[in-house]
C-alpha cells in the first residue's frame, strides 16, 4: 500500500491508521488474557503470540482469500490451522501454551474478518481519501469490534455463534458509490435507520420497530418492495446478537436464527438443527446436541422468517402450517416474518397470535437521516454540499418526494447524485432504467478497469433479462448456480457474436455485472427482487406475452411484473393488457386484486386512452372509501384525481382514518384543503392518522390549519423530529408532550412558548437543556435515554418551581437542588451507583412516591428512612437488597408497593402492610402465599406461580382482589378462588390452569406473555 503513496506524509499516516488498528484489537484481547491466562508464563505467552503472527506471515492473506473463506472467522481459523498445523512444535509452545495460541489466533480472526468489513478497501486512487477520514474510520472499527460478542470461555458455542450473525449481517450495501465496488459496505450497526410502522389494529403510525417489539412475541411485518424488510430483520439479529437491545424488555438476552425462505423454495422448510445455515454453517457441526431446540424452549431466541412472498402461493399454506408448529412446541420464543402486502391476506396468522404491523413510507425526516447516513458512508471529505443539495432537490420536487419514500429508491437516487448525472429522474420507471445503466454499464468505464469479457450494455441486459423472466415464470427468487448458469448458455445460443464460453459470461455477470449476486456459495438471485421484477418486465413486454401477464395478474408475486410491463409497454400492448385486466371474468375477492392492479398501472403509465383511462378512473371510485391500508396507498399512488372523488364522498365516522391516509399520502395543497375539514375531529384514529400526516406538510401550516383545534390524545402529543416544532404554540389542547430526538438536538427553549404544557418527556441524544425549563409551567418532567448516556445535572430544575413529579430515567445528578421544589411529591432515579448519595435527598421528607431503578450495593432500606408517611414505593432491579424491614414504618400510608427483579429480598415484613392495595412481585420469589392472607385492603397482585401448598388458599379472603397476575409455569388450581365474581386473573403461558370453570360471574382468565 506504500507504494500506492507518493507523499511521507501520507505514508507515516498510514503506518499510524494501522499502528492504531493494532491497539484497537490489543485492548479486546488483554483482559482475557489476564484472566483465563493468568498462570502461563510471560515468555511462553509471548512464544504464544509470536507463533500466532507467524501463522498469519505464512498464510500471506489477500483480500481475495478474506473472501473466498465467506467472511467467516470460524473457517478462517481452521484454514490457518490447517496450512501452518507444525507452528505450537516449532515454537516450543507447551499443552498450555499451545491452547493460548489458539486462543489468541482465533480470536485475532474475528476481529480480522470484523475490520475487514468495516474498513473501505484499501485501493488506488481512494487511499489518500482514506487517510483523511482516519478518526471516522477508527471510531467506526472501535464501536464494531465493541459489538462483537465476547466468548465467556474456549467452548462458548454461544458466542461463536453470535460472532457468526455480525460478521455475516451487520453489513449494507450501498448503491452507487464510485470509489470503490457498485455496492459498498458499511456497518448495518451504523448505517441503519429504524423506520415506522403500523397496525391494523390500532391507527398510530408514529411507533418505530423498537417500540412494538416489546408489545408482542410475534409479528407478521408487511412491506412494499424495497420498504427495508430483509434489512429490518438483519438489522434486529445484528441487535440481538451484540447483545444491543437491553433497552427492549424481552429482548435482551436472545439468539437470532434467521430464515430466508427463497432458500426452500424447491425444498422442505427447515427444523431447528438447520437453523444455522443461513448464518453460522461453518460452526454447525461444533453445535451442541439440541442447542437451537433448548434455546427456542427456554425463550431466549428469535426465529427471523425473511420472504413469504418469495415462495410459490402453493407452498404457503406449508409455511403456515410450520409456524404453527414451531409456535406450538416452542410458545416462549420470538417471531418475526416479513412478507410482501399482497401475498397473504389479513388475519392470516391471527390464529397463531401474530400481530400484524405495516412499514410505513419514509418521512420527510426519515429521508434526510437516510440520505445523510448514504453520504457518510462513503470515503471522502466534499461530500456535504453534495448531500445537501440533494435533499434540498428531493424537497423542492414533489415527484422526487414520492420516490425517496421507499428506502430502495432513495438509495438509488442517492447513488445516481453522487455518480454526478446532473439529473434526476421523475418517476420510478425512469430511475429504475438510470441506475442499472450505472451498475452495468458505467462503473468499469469510470474506474478504468479493462474488462476480461467485452459485452455491451444492449448485451448485459438481454441476458440478465432472459434469466429474470425465467426466474419469475419458474416462482424463483434465487436458484442453484448451474441452473443459472445454463438459462444464460441457453440464451448465447441466439447471440453469436458473443465468443467466449457460457461459464466466462455468466461469471462476468456476476463478477463485474453488479445486478447478480451469490449471497451463499453456490445460489445466485439479483441483488435486490426489484431489478428482477423490472428486467423480467420487460422481457415479457418484448415477447409480447401479454395473455400470460394478463393470466397472472392476480397473483401477488405477478403483480409488480405487470404494473412495470405496462410501463415497457408501447401504447397498443398497454391497451390489451389493461383491458386484458379490466375484461378478466373472476370472483368479488379476486376482482378487487385485479382492479387494484390496474390502478396500480396508472403510476407506471405514460401514455393512455382516455376511454381507458377513465375505465380505471370509474374502478377507483368503486373503491372510495378504502378498506385497508392495501387500498388507501394503491388510491394514493394513482394519482391526484382520487382526491376529487374523495372530497365527493360523505364517509360514516370508522372511514375517515383511511380517508385521511389516502390523503396524507397523496399530499399538496388540495390534500391539506382535503385534511383541513377534520381538524376538530374527536375520534381517536382518525387524530392518530391527522397527526401522522403532520410531517408531510409545511410544519407551522399544517398545524395552524389542521390540528390547533384538534384534542389530539387527550391533549397529548409526540414528536421525533425538531423540524415540527414550529407551530407548537398553536396547539391549544396541548397539555403533555414527548420529544424523542434520536438524532439530536439539544434544546428545550421552546417550551417557553408552550403556557399551557403541565408535562413534557425528553429523550435527546444531544443532551437536555435543562436551564432553558427556568420559569415555566411544567408540573411533571421525565428524562429518558440509555444507561450508557452520560449524567445529567438536574441542579437546573430548582428553578422550575411547579414540579410535582420528577422522573429521571437514565442516570443524574444534583440531587440537592430538588429539595427547592416545593409541591415535589413523586420521584423516580435510576442507575445510582452508590446509595449513600441518596441523602442528597433527606429534605424531601413529603415525598409521597417514590421509584428507584438499577441500584448497586443497595442491602436494605435504611437509605430512605428520611421519608415520612410515602404512598408508593417502588425498587427495580435492585438485586443486592435483602432487608425491607424499614417498610412497616410506613404501614398506615403505603398503599402500592412494587418489588421488581429483587431475587434476594426477605419479604416477610410484607405480612404488617394492612392498607397495601397493589403488590407487584415480578422477578421477586415469594414461595407462600400466606404472608398475604392479612392483606385484605389488596385489590391487585402480581405474582409467580406458588408450587405446592398452599397454593392460592390464602387469597380467598381478601375481599377486594379485583386483579391478580400469575406469571411463570407448571400447575396452578383455582378451586380456591372457586365462586368469586369480578375477578380478572391474568396467566402466563406456561401455566397449566385448573378449576376455571369454578370461577363466579364476571371473572375471567386472559394469557399473557411474561415480562
Amino acid at each position: 500500500m506504500e507504494k500506492q503513496l507518493a507523499g511521507l506524509n501520507d505514508r507515516r499516516k498510514l503506518k499510524l491508521l494501522f499502528t492504531n488498528l493494532e491497539s484497537r484489537v490489543a485492548d479486546r484481547l488483554l483482559p482475557f488474557i489476564d484472566v483465563e491466562f493468568r498462570g502461563l508464563p510471560e515468555h511462553e505467552r509471548a512464544a504464544a503470540v509470536e507463533a500466532a503472527h507467524e501463522t498469519f506471515e505464512r498464510a500471506a492473506l489477500t483480500d481475495e482469500d478474506l473472501f473466498a473463506t465467506d467472511l467467516d472467522a470460524a473457517y478462517l481459523y481452521r484454514y490457518l490451522l490447517g496450512t501452518a498445523p507444525r507452528i505450537p512444535r516449532e515454537f516450543l509452545l507447551s499443552t498450555d501454551g499451545t491452547e493460548f495460541y489458539q486462543r489468541v489466533l482465533r480470536e485475532c480472526c474475528a476481529y480480522l474478518v470484523q475490520v475487514t468489513t468495516t474498513l473501505p478497501r484499501f485501493q488506488s486512487g481512494a487511499l489518500v481519501e482514506v487517510l483523511r477520514r482516519e478518526t471516522d474510520i477508527l471510531e467506526t472499527v472501535r464501536n464494531v469490534l465493541a459489538a462483537l460478542p465476547e466468548r465467556r470461555h474456549p467452548d462458548d458455542f454461544a458466542a461463536d455463534f453470535r460472532r457468526q450473525v455480525v460478521t455475516a449481517l451487520d453489513r449494507m450495501a450501498l448503491f452507487g458509490a464510485g470509489l470503490t465496488d457498485a455496492t459498498r459496505l458499511y456497518p448495518l450497526s451504523v448505517a441503519y435507520l429504524s423506520l415506522n410502522v403500523s397496525s391494523e389494529d390500532n391507527f398510530a403510525t408514529g411507533d418505530r420497530i423498537e417500540q412494538v417489539l416489546p408489545r408482542t412475541s410475534r409479528i407478521l411485518l408487511r412491506g412494499e418492495a424495497g420498504s427495508g424488510k430483509t434489512t429490518l430483520l438483519q438489522w434486529l439479529a445484528v441487535q440481538c446478537a451484540s447483545r444491543q437491545l437491553k433497552d427492549v424488555d424481552g429482548w435482551t438476552d436472545l439468539e437470532p436464527f434467521l430464515v430466508r425462505l427463497r432458500r426452500f423454495s424447491r425444498s422442505p422448510l427447515p427444523t431447528p438443527e438447520r437453523f444455522l445455515e443461513e448464518v453460522g454453517r461453518h460452526i454447525a457441526d461444533e453445535m451442541p446436541n439440541g442447542w437451537v431446540q433448548q434455546r427456542l424452549r427456554s425463550g431466549r431466541a428469535v426465529l427471523l422468517v425473511d420472504g413469504l412472498d418469495e415462495l410459490p402461493d402453493e407452498r404457503r399454506g406449508e409455511v403456515r402450517d410450520w409456524l404453527r408448529e414451531l409456535v406450538g412446541a416452542f410458545p416462549q420464543a420470538r417471531f418475526v416474518v416479513t412478507t410482501r402486502p399482497s401475498a397473504v391476506v389479513s388475519d392470516w396468522l391471527r390464529n397463531e397470535d401474530f400481530t400484524e404491523i405495516r412499514l410505513q413510507p419514509m418521512t420527510p425526516r426519515d429521508v434526510r437521516t437516510f440520505v445523510t447516513r448514504w453520504h457518510a458512508a462513503l470515503p471522502g471529505t466534499a461530500l456535504e454540499e453534495q448531500r445537501d443539495s440533494l435533499i434540498e432537490a428531493i424537497g423542492a420536487r414533489r415527484a422526487l418526494r414520492r420516490l425517496a419514500e421507499n428506502p430502495l429508491l432513495c438509495a438509488l437516487l442517492c447513488a445516481l447524485h453522487h455518480e454526478g448525472s446532473g439529473r434526476l429522474p421523475d418517476n420510478r420507471m425512469e430511475l429504475y432504467e438510470v441506475a442499472l445503466r450505472m451498475l452495468l454499464d458505467n462503473r468499469d468505464l469510470e474506474r478504468r478497469i479493462e474488462a476480461t469479457v467485452r459485452l455491451s450494455l444492449p448485451e448485459k441486459l438481454v441476458l440478465l433479462r432472459s434469466l429474470a423472466y425465467w426466474l419469475v415464470r419458474n416462482d424463483h427468487t434465487d436458484v442453484p448456480a448451474s441452473d443459472a448458469e445454463a438459462r444464460v448458455a441457453a440464451k448465447l445460443r441466439s447471440m453469436g457474436q458473443i465468443d467466449v464460453t457460457p461459464h466466462t459470461v455468466f461469471r462476468h455477470l456476476l463478477d463485474r455485472g453488479g445486478v447478480l449476486r451469490e449471497p451463499v456459495p453456490g445460489r445466485i438471485d439479483f441483488v435486490h427482487r426489484t431489478f428482477q421484477e423490472y428486467l423480467a418486465a420487460q422481457a415479457a413486454v418484448e415477447e409480447d406475452d401479454i395473455g400470460i401477464l394478463t393470466t397472472n395478474a392476480h397473483l401477488d408475486q405477478w403483480r409488480e411484473v405487470v404494473v412495470l410491463a405496462a410501463g415497457h409497454a408501447h401504447r397498443l400492448q398497454r391497451e390489451r393488457l389493461l383491458d386484458g385486466i379490466l375484461q378478466s371474468d373472476a370472483d368479488e375477492h379476486e376482482r378487487l386484486k385485479l382492479d387494484l392492479v390496474a390502478l396500480a398501472c396508472l403510476e407506471t403509465s405514460p401514455v393512455l386512452s382516455e376511454r381507458l383511462r377513465n375505465e380505471i378512473e370509474d374502478r377507483a371510485s368503486a373503491l372510495i372509501p378504502p378498506t385497508t391500508f392495501d387500498e388507501a396507498e394503491a388510491l394514493a399512488a394513482s394519482g391526484d384525481f382520487v382526491l376529487d372523488l374523495l372530497a365527493d364522498f360523505e364517509p360514516e365516522p370508522r372511514q375517515v382514518p383511511l380517508l385521511v391516509r389516502t390523503a396524507a399520502l397523496i399530499g399538496g395543497p388540495a390534500a391539506l384543503d382535503f385534511l383541513a375539514r377534520y381538524s376538530g375531529s374527536r375520534d381517536v384514529n382518525t387524530t392518530l392518522e391527522l397527526i401522522a400526516a403532520w410531517e408531510r406538510f409545511d410544519p407551522a401550516e399544517y398545524v395552524e390549519r389542521v390540528l390547533a383545534d384538534s384534542p389530539l390524545l387527550d391533549g397529548f402529543l409526540a414528536v421525533y423530529d425538531p423540524a415540527l416544532l414550529p407551530g407548537l404554540e398553536h396547539l391549544r389542547s396541548l397539555v403533555r408532550l414527548r420529544c424523542g430526538f434520536g438524532s439530536g438536538y439539544g434544546r428545550l427553549d421552546f417550551v417557553r412558548d408552550l403556557p399551557r404544557l403541565e408535562a413534557l418527556e425528553i429523550d435527546d441524544s444531544a443532551g437536555y437543556d435543562l436551564p432553558s425549563l427556568a420559569g415555566t409551567s411544567l408540573t411533571r418532567l421525565v428524562l429518558v435515554g440509555p444507561s450508557n448516556r452520560q449524567s445529567v445535572d438536574l441542579t437546573p430544575l430548582a428553578e422550575v418551581r411547579g414540579l410535582t413529579s420528577v422522573e429521571a430515567r437514565l442516570g443524574t445528578h444534583g440531587w440537592a437542588a430538588l429539595s427547592e421544589l416545593p409541591h415535589l411529591r413523586q420521584l423516580e432515579l435510576s442507575w445510582i451507583d452508590d446509595p449513600s448519595r441518596l441523602s442528597d435527598l433527606s429534605p424531601l421528607t413529603g415525598l409521597r412516591s417514590v421509584c428507584l431503578n438499577h441500584v448497586v450495593r443497595f442491602t436494605d432500606l435504611t437509605p430512605l428512612a428520611f421519608l415520612d408517611d410515602p404512598h408508593t414505593v417502588r425498587l427495580h432491579d435492585c438485586r443486592t437488597l435483602e432487608d425491607v424491614t424499614l417498610l412497616s414504618r410506613w404501614a398506615d400510608g403505603l398503599r402500592s408497593l412494587r418489588l421488581l427483579e429483587c431475587p434476594f429480598v426477605d419479604l416477610t415484613p410484607i405480612a404488617g402492610l394492612t392498607g397495601l392495595q397493589t403488590l407487584d412481585l415480578t422477578g421477586t420469589e415469594l414461595p407462600d402465599l400466606s404472608l398475604l392472607s392479612g392483606l385484605r385492603q389488596l385489590r391487585e397482585l402480581r405474582v409467580r406461580n406458588p408450587q405446592g401448598e398452599p397454593g392460592l388458599s390464602p387469597l380467598a379472603d381478601l375481599p377486594h382482589l379485583t386483579a391478580l397476575t400469575i406469571t411463570g409455569r407448571g400447575p396452578l388450581d383455582l378451586r380456591p378462588l372457586a365462586d368469586r365474581s369480578g375477578l380478572e386473573i391474568r396467566v402466563g403461558k406456561l401455566v397449566q390452569l385448573a378449576g376455571v370453570e369454578l370461577l363466579g360471574p364476571d371473572s375471567t382468565v386472559v394469557t399473557i406473555r411474561d415480562r
